[in-house]
């Protein structure tokens, strides 16, 4: 979130905008710039939680195991699928793509910092409620649900994590959710371009 408020919103506030498009490079570079700054913040932050939670889980089971001891009577331990973890990894790079794209865009709307968390601040919501849906009980993965943004990715990661594989439904999630994201960074950067936009006061 703050990378983007920061290249959108910061920069007007702080009054660089405007020399920055007195530059001789092309708004499509400057937005997409702006976009791969916002991604790779967010592909990093993905990469940090990915590795913090496979070791976490890891050290957990070794420590509840014991060293070369079995599980205590009538305790399940859960495994986790490496392939799966990787698995995560691909499928969460086309949503960090939309989630920038639409964050830049959200974004450059405000015209301060201060403005712009009040836009973003909601996505917050739109993200927590259907990834906890996926988690509920009863709730499966199936070709409609594979077409919902995050429902589907939490949907597939639970079960990419314990070791199922639906190739079908994973190729149609990541197929709509690069749809939806290339839209968001096509809209992303039609707003760039609107001086009523850029400068708005």
């Amino acid at each position: 979130m703050y990378p983007a408020m920061d290249v959108t919103a910061g920069e007007k506030e702080r009054g660089t905008m405007e020399s920055l498009l007195c530059s001789p490079v092309p708004r499509t570079a400057i937005v997409l710039g702006k976009f791969l700054t916002v991604l790779a913040a967010s592909l990093a932050s993905m990469l940090c939680s990915l590795l913090s939670m496979s070791v976490s889980f890891v050290l957990g089971a070794h420590l509840l195991l014991g060293a070369g001891a079995g599980a205590p009577h009538g305790m399940v331990v859960p495994v986790i699928s490496l392939a799966g973890v990787a698995g995560v990894f691909v499928l969460i790079v086309p949503v960090a793509v939309l989630f920038s794209a639409l964050l830049l865009a959200i974004s450059l709307l405000a015209k301060s910092m201060k403005e712009a968390q009040s836009y973003v601040s909601p996505l917050v919501v739109v993200i927590i409620l259907p990834a906890m849906m996926g988690m509920l009980p009863g709730v499966e993965l199936n070709a409609k649900l594979a077409l919902v943004p995050v429902l589907n990715l939490s949907l597939a990661c639970k079960e990419m994590l314990s070791g199922v594989w639906h190739w079908s439904y994973l190729a149609l999630i990541f197929a709509s959710t690069t749809v939806y994201a290339g839209a968001a960074l096509a809209g992303a950067v039609g707003l760039f371009r609107r001086e009523a936009v850029l400068f708005r006061s």
